[in-house]
Formats: structure tokens, C-alpha cells, sequence
């Protein structure tokens, strides 16, 4: 490769909280391929889908990359993971289910890479101090989001937020996004899974990224960081550096002299923290004078030091984060550490006032750096302040919604009776009661379809013949010979190439723009199997034969309803969702009424009693 120098490295744990690691990652630097892959399916099934399409995907690129171009090998490789996963799903009854997401990365001549994903593992760029994500998350909400169907804040809190809508091995084939990078020195590309941008600020990961430590420790300390933010879940991290850029000067004296003009004046830095009133902070009240020098300001002036060194800020940021947090959950009041900030912020005025006397030529750029730490310092806590804003700020509305739906059934069984609507499940229910959702459609399993053995497959042949004759001849819609072309595929063709579900969201999704009811598409349906079955059962085949093929048919026709069905469910929640918003809203305003109501009569009361002794005192005096 001219231009830029590839190096890489990754790291993985298994977290806080998962027994075991569903997570693998792939470092071919001699053929320019990284991936990072995140297993699911439970019973070790997870494990199992992610190392074989791992492993897959290495073969697939040592056995073509010089005879296939780079977008082409990267995505034939990952199609030739996802089928095999997919027949080791269906081999297997243990690992029915199975599948894993993917990101990877294949770097190329010149200076050019191409990154892949199906998913919700990630890849981000750094360049120029800036991260950009490179891909779109797999899921259901990420999908409902980019429609406008719901919005960010509802997206962060949403049922279905780690739900995917596409992954290896749940189909034959399956849609891998591409985009292509063009590298220059410097650029850094991050591979994750989800463990780590689930439990890690994108700030913090910013810093990481725009240090100058080796991949394999940013790598690590990228772990840290999703572990110190609770680590629950697998955690995979992949660095792609594409070598350094060439630096300014000033930012290599600084990372040099300047670094080392800190580091020598650090009892200076402590004694001006001592003088400032360190020690009498609240902050410190459960420490020692010499222990909270030495603790609070000792570790600031190192993660100063090791910053100025790595041009980043993660250690700064980790230091304040780390004190907030222990103070916070001391229930310690933010005025208390605002102050400790501006005494150590005042210290460090102190040691870079001393450097500038001594007339160094970096003085000028060392203060930039260090009030620049401070200030990620305070970024850290203020995120961090945000953080427990927004948790509060849920059990609040949590707490609400609690009591609006205690205070509307208490209505229900008090007072007059209320008149009688039609909930969303069309069940009738108070007018004061919260609108609770009911499921309409359970959980159901699609059964297990294999494909026919041959004397049933030639079984099916003829009669898929008769029944595109009936159709036709009964003027058939489109949808319905769609039906029955896709049952004879499943019925019939190898595993390898047969869809084994169709997708009911799709033609959900395209029958609402033709209709205003599904029952156009679920007639369709119901003729192609009528059709279907019945000329299967007028075979002239062995008994047995023909009862293989109508037990095939069933099972498919059965997991196309349950699929239409189910995508009928989904595409009415936002309905349901505001339904239910406005019944929240309405017993609110039962509950304003009902005070107002309480306080009327009060009014009315004191009223009646001020007339009844304005009377008693005029017939007093009369007498």
C-alpha cells in the first residue's frame, strides 16, 4: 500500500454481566480485512454463529482476493458467512435462531477502504479531530426513526431499541450496506460492537480516538471505557490506523517539552491546590489533608501530564467523571465541586503563570492545552450532570403515568357510571380508565419447513401447473399467484436458495399504498391456498406422497399468515401508541376537573354558610 501505513488491532471482553462472549473480531493486515462480529441466539448458538462467519469470511478473502475486486470480495464473502450460517441454523435444532451481526473493513491500494455492515455493530471515522459514523444501525427503531414514524426522543426509550431488522443467518440472502473511504495519514477507523457505544459516551470515545497511544491500547482503553459505564454486554473494539500525520511543531513541542515543563513543577501544582482551600473542600471532608492533595490534585496534574503527552483528554475526562460520580452518589451538591474545579483551576493558572516567567516558547501554547483539559473536565461532569437529569426525568414521568392510571381506576369504581368506549384491542372499557394495550396477536413461532424429497417435489410440479391454470382462468390477482410461486419455491428448492419466510412487513407495507383495508391481500391468500391445496389432494400419486406435499404447503401457508399477520400488529402500534396518549392525557384532565369540581363545592359551602349567618345576625338584631 503507498501512501498510508495500515497497522490494527482489537480487543474483546465478555462485560460485567454476560457469562459468556458471543463476540469475535477478524485481523488479516496481510490481506487488508477486519471485521468485528456480535453473535446472538442463546445456549452458546451466539458463540457459534459469529466465529463461523468469522472464519468464513477469512477463508472466503485468503481464497479470492487476488482474483475478485475489494467492494466485490467484501460482499461476496460476507453473503457466503450468512448462508452458511443460516444452513448450520437450520441443520441444527439446538441452534435454531442463530445469527450475528457483522462490520468489517477491507483496505486496498491506494489509499482506499470499503466498510461493511449488517446490523448494529458500528464503524466510525477520525480525522482532524472529528468522528463520523460510518454506518446505520439494523433495527426496528433505527428503520421507524428514518421514516419519521417516531422521533429521537421516543427512539431512545423504545420496546423494540435493540430489536434487529436484519442480521446473518435469518435468511439465505441478505442486503449488506457499503460505503467507501478514501484514507489519509492519520485517519483512524473504529470497529465495535454494540457493547461499547451502548455503555460509552461518543465523547469519551472521541478522545481515545484522537490520541497518539498504539491501536492495541486505544483498543483497551476503549474497553475500559464501556466496563467503567457498567459493561452490560459483550464489548469488541477494533482500531484501523492508517499510520500518523505529520505534526505540527507546535503540538510536538508540547507533547515533549511542554509535557515534561508540567510534570516537573507537579508540587508546585499541589502546593497551590493545598493553599487555595483543596483540603476544606466538602468534597473532601472523608479524606486527609495530605491524602486529598495527593488523591484529588495528584491525580489531575497525571492525567494532565499523560494527556499533554497523547495530544487527547481521555485521562482528564475519566478523572473527573470518576470524581463526580463518587460525590454524586454521595448525594454532594454540585456547587461543592464547582468550587474544587475553580480551585484547581486556579492552581493550574499558578504553575503556567511560573512557565511563562521563564520565558519558554511554548508557554503560550501549554496554557491552550491545559485550560483545554479543564475544560473537558468540566464537559465530563456535565455530561455526567445530564445523564442523572434525564433518568430523573423518567421516573417522573414513570411516577405520572403510575398515578393517572391509579386515580382513573379508582374513578371507575366510584361515582356514577361513566359512558363505555371502544379501546384499541376493541374491547369495551371506561371512558376513566387508562387505555391499556392488549395484545392481538401472540407470539407465534414459524414452523420448521424442509425442503420436499424428490418423488413430492415432482408431486408439487404438476400441481403447480394446474393451479397457475386456475388462477388465471379465475382472473387471480397478482398477490395471489405472488402467493403461490413463492410456496412452491420453499416447498421445493435446496436450502441454500429458498426464502423460508415471506416477508409480511413488505407487503404490508406495499398493499397499504393500493388499499385502505388488508382484505384484499389476506383474500389473495386464502385463494392461492385453497387452490393450491385442493389440486395437491387430486394428485394421481401414492397416498403417502400426496400427504408430504399438503403437510409441506400447510406449514408455509401457515408461516405467511402468521407473517402478515404479525406485520398487521406492528403497523398499528403508532395508532395504538397515540390512543393511548390521548387517554393519558384525558384522565389527566379528568383528575384537574375533579379538584376543581372538590374546590367548587368548598366555595359553595362557605357561600351558603356566610348567607345562613348574615340572616342569623339581621333577625338578632331585628328581635
Amino acid at each position: 500500500m503507498s501512501g498510508v501505513e495500515i497497522s490494527a488491532s482489537g480487543k474483546t471482553h465478555r462485560g460485567k454481566v454476560r457469562k459468556d462472549n458471543e463476540d469475535t473480531m477478524l485481523v488479516d493486515a496481510g490481506n487488508g480485512a477486519f471485521a468485528v462480529l456480535d453473535g446472538m441466539g442463546g445456549a452458546m448458538a451466539g458463540e457459534v454463529a459469529s466465529a463461523t462467519a468469522r472464519d468464513v469470511i477469512a477463508a472466503y478473502v485468503r481464497e479470492h482476493s487476488n482474483d475478485m475486486e475489494p467492494r466485490d470480495l467484501i460482499e461476496a464473502a460476507i453473503q457466503a458467512a450468512n448462508i452458511r450460517v443460516h444452513c448450520e441454523a437450520k441443520r441444527r435444532q439446538d441452534r435454531h435462531g442463530m445469527g450475528t451481526t457483522v462490520v468489517a473493513c477491507m483496505v486496498f491500494e491506494p489509499n482506499q477502504a470499503i466498510v461493511a455492515n449488517v446490523g448494529d455493530s458500528r464503524a466510525y471515522l477520525w480525522r482532524d479531530g472529528r468522528i463520523q459514523l460510518l454506518t446505520r444501525d439494523h433495527t426496528v427503531v433505527a428503520d421507524l426513526l428514518a421514516k419519521k414514524i417516531i422521533t429521537a426522543s421516543e427512539a431512545e426509550h423504545h420496546p423494540y431499541n435493540n430489536v434487529l431488522s436484519r442480521n446473518l443467518g435469518s435468511k439465505p440472502r441478505v442486503k449488506i450496506d457499503l460505503v467507501e473511504v478514501s484514507l489519509q495519514p492519520g485517519d483512524r477507523i473504529l470497529l465495535c460492537s454494540d457493547g461499547l457505544t451502548g455503555y460509552a459516551s461518543t465523547d469519551a470515545i472521541k478522545q481515545l480516538l484522537g490520541g497518539n497511544d498504539s491501536p492495541e491500547n486505544i483498543a483497551e482503553n476503549l474497553i475500559e471505557l464501556a466496563l467503567r459505564g457498567g459493561g452490560g454486554d459483550n464489548v469488541t473494539t477494533l482500531i484501523i490506523d492508517a499510520g500518523r500525520a505529520e505534526e505540527p511543531e507546535d503540538t510536538e513541542v508540547i507533547r515533549t517539552s511542554g509535557a515534561m515543563a508540567w510534570w516537573r513543577r507537579r508540587s508546585m501544582f499541589l502546593a497551590a491546590a493545598k493553599n487555595r482551600g483543596l483540603c476544606d473542600s466538602p468534597v473532601c471532608a472523608v479524606l486527609s489533608p495530605d491524602e486529598a492533595v495527593e488523591i484529588v490534585a495528584g491525580n489531575l496534574s497525571e492525567a494532565i501530564y499523560r494527556d499533554l503527552e497523547q495530544t487527547t483528554g481521555i485521562n482528564v475526562w475519566t478523572y473527573a467523571e470518576n470524581l463526580a460520580k463518587g460525590w454524586f452518589d454521595q448525594e454532594g451538591e454540585y456547587d461543592s465541586l464547582r468550587d474544587l474545579i475553580d480551585i484547581l483551576h486556579g492552581a493550574a493558572e499558578v504553575v503556567l503563570a511560573d512557565i511563562a516567567a521563564k520565558g519558554e516558547l511554548f508557554a503560550r501554547g501549554l496554557e491552550i492545552a491545559v485550560i483545554r483539559g479543564l475544560t473537558v473536565a468540566e464537559m465530563a461532569i456535565g455530561g455526567l450532570i445530564a445523564e442523572r437529569v434525564r433518568h430523573v426525568e423518567d421516573e417522573l414521568v414513570e411516577l405520572r403515568a403510575r398515578r393517572d392510571r391509579s386515580a382513573a381506576a379508582a374513578r371507575s369504581w366510584q361515582g356514577p357510571a361513566e359512558p363505555f368506549t371502544v379501546a384499541a384491542d376493541g374491547a369495551e372499557s371506561s371512558a376513566g380508565q387508562a387505555l391499556i394495550e392488549h395484545p392481538t396477536v401472540p407470539h407465534m413461532a414459524t414452523l420448521r419447513v424442509d425442503p420436499a424429497p424428490p418423488e413430492v417435489a415432482e408431486c408439487l410440479e404438476h400441481a403447480l401447473v394446474r393451479a397457475r391454470k386456475l388462477l388465471d382462468a379465475g382472473n387471480g390477482r397478482k398477490a395471489a399467484r405472488q402467493f403461490l410461486d413463492r410456496a412452491h419455491m420453499v416447498a421445493t428448492e435446496p436450502l441454500e436458495g429458498a426464502d423460508f419466510e415471506l416477508s409480511g412487513a413488505e407487503l404490508v407495507e406495499a398493499r397499504s399504498g393500493e388499499h385502505s383495508s388488508i382484505s384484499p391481500l389476506l383474500d389473495a391468500l386464502d385463494r392461492a391456498r385453497r387452490i393450491h391445496l385442493g389440486v395437491v389432494a387430486r394428485v394421481d400419486v401414492d397416498r403417502e406422497v400426496r400427504v408430504a406435499a399438503l403437510r409441506i404447503l400447510a406449514g408455509i401457508h401457515r408461516n405467511m399468515m402468521y407473517s402478515i399477520a404479525a406485520a398487521v400488529v406492528e403497523s398499528g402500534r403508532p395508532v395504538s401508541e397515540q390512543l393511548r396518549h390521548a387517554a393519558e392525557v384525558t384522565a389527566s384532565l379528568r383528575t384537574r376537573v375533579g379538584k376543581g369540581e372538590v374546590k367548587l363545592a368548598a366555595l359553595e359551602r362557605q357561600l351558603v354558610n356566610k348567607k345562613t349567618t348574615a340572616a342569623g345576625n339581621r333577625a338578632g338584631g331585628q328581635l
